[in-house]
């Protein structure tokens, strides 16, 4: 039997504490970007480079510093899983005073580098798997972390990586962003500080031959403050329209008259665009037709699902994300980067944002004028009917998806919260507070409610909460904060044991006086495998709470259109499936390569047809230095990647909409949360790439006879390349 001390008790009143949102919004996370301490950094540890370099065993070379003394440690992995050992339990090093590790880094590398920071716990027993999107291994289980943020560097770009060290709480999984610094993703389970046996670090990409990633690190320390920004760079990282400053490639910008004759050229390329002769007006397949509703409905022939289109044709959702004139990333506290930026006031003004600066308005209206956005629409327009998409998905411009009459998708928006949250951003559902946040919630459905191009709603995207097989229930007893929930954990508790209290002392291995003491108290680990299955099983009652609230609510103001489901990063869990009963359509999001995740089991678990809410596969080969979740070789391959996703897709009886994220490629030096991912149909100057645009037209008119079972999908692949994202 466990000792009773392994559920910590407390004295605390009984009250219900409250969390802070843990979802930041766009517009909260570009102010919060780069807001430095004025007061230098007070350092409490710098660890020392040479022992580092010891301790690495010839992975690392120490070199002389770029400062007038000291040294810099080089490190050239020459495989994923070598590892620095930057401070191990005995080191010097007060990790309870400390706020923040920090790693001055600079690497040379033609793309991004990705930076693992392990944490692993002094806990000798094996730590769980931590799986990200498209990564379905980590390392062998004596090698695995308790907790592991993922953060991205520029090449050429000295940076300093700053971890908040808040982050090993495992309720936050995006961090905020420093200047230079690049999207930060912090995966795994919560660790004390107290408990940190080993920081590592770790490299990628590392493949042989042509990704081969090397790292200079000039000091790592902790320190109690935000340490002060670097020197200014000598030279430009982003030039003034938003490229790539050092890096050439073909088709890049090189002056105002070269973009104004490539829109030109695009606005003539569209003109003699259109779909198939046998689609709909709404982009539906006339060969095949159901029962007319009026609005987009879901469909079984007896051999596969679809959507079916307000006219009655059966209707297979081919769409693209973030379709609208905006591409923000924030330039307060990193202003040396750029080679140009617009005044608040005047010409660009459009062009300027609490969220940052956005190139792609910058180019349009260094074209079009005050006329921009009427030439976006019509450009866009045609851009879409020319590539084949039927959808305009999640993301986008719905007031230009309305008027331009296409058929949309609609991403509701502040999924119902509680004050309290019980982990990650899952909230207190047994409480009056969530209902009332539901039935709010609901309400922006209104104006939508009769528009027959809304094929349906998403209620939110990825939720925190299922980002791993997370226990819920237990996760809420990791901490001693009350909350309705956990009051009506006590009372099924107490009717599953039939208030056998010695029953359940046995069956969990603690010693509890009363079963009212788990009121107040908290457990590191769950205290037996019994145990273990009743927290699995609350769980699943806290998830079908979690769904049927908000479900009734939206259903009660918009029943006539399709319920989307949730766009799960991915399957984590039976959780997840507990959650899809309520759904029309069961909505993940699929990174895999090169063809979708296992849909059919979740047919097979839900009953219902899948939409795959967002995939998508970069390159390096033009002006951006990271693929994405999926990397291949060049933009040609991208074109074969994306042909190859869909058609085979489409293939699949239960899939009835494949969604790329996203239209636009992402601003160099990062949107608000730091990904600068080269996965647009369109670049920084409005230019499209004209191989996938070609691979998508071509698949897009084959989707309806593939489905049918009257062609085949290609036998073409991509040739793959490393995930460069964080």
């Amino acid at each position: 039997m466990r000792k009773p001390t392994e559920f910590i008790p407390t004295a605390q009143p009984r009250q219900h504490a409250s969390l802070p949102h843990l979802a930041v919004t766009a517009l909260a996370a570009s102010l919060l970007l780069f807001n430095p301490s004025e007061n230098p950094a007070r350092e409490i540890q710098e660890f020392d480079l040479p022992t580092i370099a010891q301790r690495a065993a010839g992975h690392a070379t120490l070199v002389p510093g770029e400062a007038a003394c000291g040294s810099d440690l080089w490190f050239a992995p020459s495989e994923p899983a070598e590892a620095l050992e930057l401070w191990k339990d005995g080191d010097p090093g007060n990790w309870e005073e400390a706020n923040y590790l920090v790693c001055e880094v600079w690497h040379t590398n033609v793309t991004s580098a990705i930076l693992n920071l392990d944490f692993h716990r002094k806990d000798p027993r094996a730590e769980p798997e931590i799986v990200q999107q498209g990564e379905p291994t980590s390392p062998a289980a004596s090698q695995r972390p308790r907790i592991s943020p993922k953060i991205g560097v520029l090449p050429g770009l000295r940076t300093q990586v700053i971890f908040p060290l808040s982050y090993l709480e495992g309720q936050e999984i995006f961090m905020r962003r420093f200047p230079r610094q690049l999207k930060g993703t912090v995966m795994g389970s919560r660790l004390r500080r107290q408990e940190v046996a080993a920081v590592r670090l770790r490299l990628n990409p590392v493949e042989a031959p042509d990704y081969r990633s090397t790292l200079r690190i000039s000091r790592v320390f902790l320190t109690r403050e935000l340490p002060a920004p670097l020197p200014a760079e000598p030279f430009h990282s982003v030039d003034e329209f938003g490229q790539w400053a050092r890096k050439d490639w073909p088709g890049k910008i090189r002056d105002e008259e070269h973009l104004r004759a490539q829109l030109q050229e695009l606005e003539s390329g569209i003109a003699t665009a259109c779909y198939p002769t046998n689609w709909s007006p709404y982009g539906g397949w006339t060969d095949r037709r159901f029962k007319a509703t009026g609005y987009f409905r879901t469909a079984h022939d007896g051999s596969r699902w679809w959507l079916v289109d307000p006219e009655g044709c059966a209707f297979l959702s081919a769409g693209v994300t973030g379709v609208q004139p905006d591409i923000s990333g924030p330039t307060q506290g990193q202003e040396d980067l750029f080679a140009w930026l617009p005044e608040v006031q005047g010409r660009f003004a459009d062009a300027v944002s609490p969220r940052g600066v956005d190139f792609l308005r910058a180019n349009l209206i260094r074209v079009y004028g005050a006329d921009w956005r009427g030439h976006w629409e019509k450009l866009t327009t045609g851009l879409l009917v020319k590539a084949g998409f039927n959808t305009v998905a999640n993301w986008s411009d719905i007031e230009f998806a309305r008027g331009a009459k296409r058929p949309y998708l609609l991403p509701m928006r502040g999924f119902p919260q509680t004050q309290t949250l019980l982990y990650r951003d899952f909230p207190d559902v047994f409480s009056a507070e969530y209902e009332a946040s539901a039935k709010r919630f609901a309400r922006q459905l209104e104006e939508y409610r009769e528009d027959p191009y809304l094929i349906g709603y998403f209620l939110s995207n990825e939720p925190h909460w299922a980002f791993g097989r997370n226990n819920l229930a237990f996760e809420m007893f990791a901490t001693k904060q009350p909350s309705f929930t956990r009051t009506r954990f006590i009372e099924w508790i107490r009717e599953r044991y039939q208030d056998d209290l010695h029953r359940f002392n046995q069956a969990w291995a603690i010693e509890l006086g009363a079963f009212a003491d788990l009121r107040e108290g908290s457990f590191r680990d769950v205290p037996s495998e019994v145990a273990d299955r009743d927290f699995w099983d609350f769980s699943g009652l806290m998830v079908k709470r979690y769904i049927d609230i908000v479900c009734d609510a939206v259903e009660a103001v918009d029943p006539n259109h399709l319920n989307l489901g949730m766009r799960y990063a991915w399957v984590s869990s039976d959780l997840l499936y507990r959650a899809g009963e309520r759904f029309d359509v069961f909505s993940i999001n699929g990174y895999n390569f090169p063809a979708p995740p296992d849909t059919g089991e979740i047919t097979r678990r839900s009953g219902k047809p899948v939409i795959i809410g967002e995939f998508h596969f970069g390159a390096t080969d033009r002006g951006l230095p990271a693929t994405g979740i999926q990397g291949v070789a060049s933009q040609t391959d991208r074109a074969r990647a994306y042909a190859y996703y869909v058609e085979h897709g489409f293939a699949r009886p239960e899939v009835v909409g494949l969604h790329y994220f996203q239209w636009m490629d992402q601003p160099i030096h990062g949107r608000f949360d730091g990904e600068n991912y080269n996965i647009g149909f369109m670049d920084i100057s409005y230019r499209p790439y004209p191989e996938l645009m070609e691979g998508a037209r071509s698949a897009h008119e084959r989707i309806y006879p593939i489905a049918a079972g009257e062609l085949k999908p290609t036998p073409v692949p991509a040739r793959r390349a490393p995930q460069i994202y964080y």
